[in-house]
């Protein structure tokens, strides 16, 4: 877990591949505990980045992602926020460290971008 606040609403077309946001989502899913995945963007904010994302889907060609993480490209790097909901038997402290983990695995395989923060937010428990 970090200590980062929220990020704002960019999520993958803010210079981003929507392929990496894509795969931090699969990351996540797959971690043991994980049987949730909600919005970590405002409700405003999602419906703004998904209108933009649509648009440069259009011009583009290239596919937006449907990703519920949220990466916001910021001066010192990525922020990372994600809502998760853990199942039992799981603890939800030792789900979040694993959740974080898995974040900072899937940026190692695409560079180590810079990353200001990895949030994660548990906000369910089964």
């Amino acid at each position: 877990m970090s200590d980062a606040t929220a990020p704002g609403p960019v999520t993958s077309d803010a210079g981003l591949s929507s392929a990496l946001t894509d795969q931090l989502d699969e990351a996540v899913r797959a971690v043991p505990g994980v049987d949730a995945l909600y919005s970590a963007a405002p409700l405003v904010a999602t419906v703004v980045a998904s209108v933009i994302a649509t648009t440069v889907e259009a011009v583009t060609g290239r596919p937006k992602s449907n990703s519920p993480v949220a990466v916001d490209e910021k001066k010192g790097g990525l922020e990372i926020a994600v809502k998760i909901g853990v199942t039992a038997p799981y603890a939800a402290i030792d789900v979040s460290r694993r959740v974080h983990n898995a974040i900072t695995e899937q940026l190692g395989q695409h560079g180590n971008p810079d990353v200001a923060g990895i949030a994660v937010t548990v906000a369910r428990i089964d």
